[in-house]
This record gives structure tokens, C-alpha cells and sequence, in this order.
């Protein structure tokens, strides 16, 4: 008698063992959901302070350019060919 009431205990235990230990799927989903929103939270903080920093070095580009625009030379001088070989013109 014992051996069977025992058997039947474990028995039972055993069949319902899995759904003790399951976790409701809310529980799992609200742990992913937490994961991603601090995850979204970091990336925003990220994009936040990348923006913060990008307008801290225009302020200082105004205040001291690196580099002027106003003195470059870009004509061509065609006396003078440059570095390199001379291209000869083929006679006709």
C-alpha cells in the first residue's frame, strides 16, 4: 500500500514537474522587453550625445576655423606642365 501511494506521488510529481518550473510566456516577454527598452534607452542616450558633441565642435570651428576656403589657387598654368613627362604631339 505504502509503495504504491509513494509511486503515485512521484508519479504525479514528475508529470507536473514541467509545468511548475515553466515560466508564463508574460514573464519571459517582459524580460526581453525590459532588455530592449534599456537597450533602445542606450542607443538613444548614444545618438543623443553624438549630436551633443557634433554641435560642441561646430561652435568651435566657428569660433577658430581649421581651414580657409578663401586663398586656394586652382587655375591651371599651361606654361608650365609640371612634374612628370611631357606629352608630345604626334606630327601629321
Amino acid at each position: 500500500m505504502k509503495m504504491r501511494l509513494f509511486t503515485g506521488v512521484v508519479g504525479a510529481a514528475m508529470l507536473l514537474a514541467p509545468l511548475i518550473a515553466a515560466d508564463s510566456p508574460k514573464a519571459k516577454s517582459d524580460t526581453h522587453n525590459q532588455r530592449q527598452d534599456s537597450d533602445m534607452q542606450r542607443a538613444i542616450a548614444f545618438e543623443h550625445y553624438k549630436d551633443l558633441a557634433a554641435a560642441r565642435q561646430a561652435r568651435r570651428e566657428e569660433k577658430h576655423p581649421s581651414v580657409s576656403y578663401n586663398n586656394a589657387d586652382r587655375s591651371v598654368d599651361q606654361a608650365d606642365p609640371g612634374p612628370g613627362r611631357q606629352l608630345v604631339k604626334p606630327k601629321k
